[in-house]
């Protein structure tokens, strides 16, 4: 239903600019300054494909003009309502025959993303700022689609949108041009809430500008699905021109990239895209960023509010280096399952699924790069959603948050580690290679009992050290795996190195790089067959 909306003679309706750097202007605002850049940029390829960027871009009866810093619309001597409903109309729509979302300002330009992936990008902002029921109108019941993941034709369910809130959120926008300001549902600042709701003079008011922003955010912002959660990474860009060219190259193109493990991965996955753009390098297109993390909280089960926040600015190329080699070496994994058999006779054939696995240790590793610390710090006592240890290897029962196949992301990025933090984790990997070494020695006729005692070494080393609890502690096992092992040619080498990180001020630092040390270590094919890890469950949860 139209909202009423109080008229004004259209001479009456100065033209609406909209300042980048206005006061009361927020990262996510801001991002909605970008987005509304982009969805403009897009506006112009379509109805003038050969005019160059930036060129003011008809809209209805008016235009609009992008500028570096700031957006104006000139309402074309028309009343703005006319303006801004094509604005709207054009930015917000729906695509067939699927009935999916479809945001121009963030499309790709040479080519849309295959048909699972809008599904996937559809849901990511149903956790964000679509998740409350009344902002989305669905069509009948949903219907499997047939689409191909991994090589392999799954079945996906989809609702056929018919219209979403931002499509008629112009009328806000005219309210505030005609009123001086406008209040706005929770969709435009999702996982927030109002703190005193009966006190009209704690509600959040826009003016037109503002909202504008708050609208065009869904279009600046890139939503994410993230585990039992939506992650949303608001970017505040430096200039809206060279934005509005990047953003369409930010949005993910294949399943894997649409989920992420947390927050910071999202933020810094951002940030990695914005570096490889060639001009970023020089001058950077973004001035800070804000990473949500939404989720159901147990006092407020209705909806998904912000469980974690992650403000930042633009991150050093270090930091993406090593955020670049965790990402390579812990990928989202798309699963795809087979279909259960139905127990109902005549019954259809249910099509196989799929889910998306995201890294614990990937969460883990990128949560402490966004906040700034090293990537192992405080690994002893780090656990995943469900409260397992990641410096233990998943066994029956579940126990542990690591898998196999994990190790190899700690092994890349060992290199990442300072020169005396590289040498403590050597001479433990030269302990534990000459431990199992000698108790290989000792069981050689024996390799039931061999694995067993290097089963039962390796736990009782990563119990000791997890159990450290002061720097004499950690001190004191240090020392007894390094006398037990013999000579040890890492710790002779580098000894000196080693002392410094052995003081009483860096004990934690040492207790969770000999976990690391642990947990990374992997035989040379020089020695003798090891312990194998314990079972792995096959199940893996979304």
């Amino acid at each position: 239903m139209a909202k009423a909306v109080k008229a004004r003679p259209a001479e009456a309706v100065p033209e609406l600019c909209v300042r980048l750097h206005a006061p009361g202007m927020s990262t996510l605002l801001r991002a909605g300054a970008g987005g509304l850049a982009a969805s403009l940029r897009a506006l112009l390829r379509r109805e003038r494909p050969d005019a160059p960027w930036p060129s003011p871009v008809p809209v209805g009866p008016g235009s609009a003009t992008v500028e570096p810093t700031a957006i104006r619309l000139d309402w074309g001597g028309r009343p703005p309502e006319e303006t801004l409903e094509a604005l709207f109309r054009e930015s917000f729509r729906l695509s067939t025959p699927l009935g999916l979302i479809e945001l121009p300002g963030a499309l790709p330009v040479d080519g849309e993303p295959r048909p699972e992936v809008r599904v996937a990008l559809q849901e990511a902002l149903k956790l964000t700022f679509l998740q409350h029921g009344s902002t989305t109108k669905l069509a009948g019941t949903s219907r499997t689609h047939t689409f191909t993941v991994d090589e392999q034709e799954v079945g996906i369910e989809v609702r056929t949108c018919t219209a979403f809130v931002h499509q008629d959120a112009w009328e806000d926008v005219a309210r505030a041009l005609h009123e001086g300001s406008t209040s706005l549902a929770g969709w435009a600042y999702p996982g927030a809430a109002e703190r005193h709701i009966g006190l009209r003079v704690t509600k959040m008011e826009y003016t037109a500008a503002e909202a504008l922003c708050a609208c065009f955010a869904l279009v600046g912002c890139l939503s994410y699905k993230a585990p039992k959660a939506g992650a949303l990474v608001a970017l505040a860009p430096s200039d809206l021109v060279r934005f509005a060219e990047v953003r369409p190259r930010l949005t993910p193109d294949t399943l894997d990239k649409v989920s992420v493990a947390g927050g910071s991965d999202a933020v810094l996955a951002v940030q990695l895209a914005l570096r490889m753009e060639e001009r970023q390098r020089t001058s950077p297109v973004l001035v800070s960023a804000e990473a949500f993390t939404l989720r159901v909280l147990p006092w407020a089960t209705q909806q998904k509010s912000r469980s974690g926040v992650v403000h930042t600015g633009a991150f050093s190329d270090a930091v993406l280096d090593r955020y670049d080699t965790a990402a390579r070496a812990l990928p989202n994994r798309v699963r795809v399952f087979s279909p259960k058999a139905s127990k109902k006779k005549g019954a259809a054939p249910e099509r196989a699924g799929f889910f998306v696995a995201s890294s614990a240790l990937r969460a883990f590793i990128t949560g402490n790069l966004a906040e700034g610390q090293p990537w192992y710090a405080g690994f002893a006592s780090a656990t995943d959603a469900e409260r397992r240890f990641i410096h233990q290897y998943r066994a029956e029962g579940n126990l542990g948050a690591l898998f196999p196949e994990e190790r190899k992301g700690l092994i890349a990025m060992l290199p990442h580690l300072e020169t005396a933090e590289q040498m403590l984790v050597e001479s433990v990997h030269v302990a534990l290679r000459q431990r199992f070494g000698a108790i290989a020695d000792e069981n050689k006729g024996n390799p039931v009992a061999m694995r067993n005692r290097m089963n039962g070494e390796r736990e009782r080393w990563r119990l000791a050290f997890a159990g450290a609890k002061t720097a004499d502690q950690v001190r004191g096992t240090l020392a007894d795996l390094w006398s037990r092992a013999g000579p040890n040619r890492a710790l002779q080498a580098h000894w000196k190195d080693v002392l410094t990180l052995l003081r009483a001020e860096h004990w934690r630092a040492a207790r969770d790089l000999a976990l690391v040390a642990l947990a990374s270590y992997a035989r040379q094919e020089s020695e003798p067959e090891p312990a194998a890890d314990a079972p792995v469950s096959e199940t893996e949860s979304e």
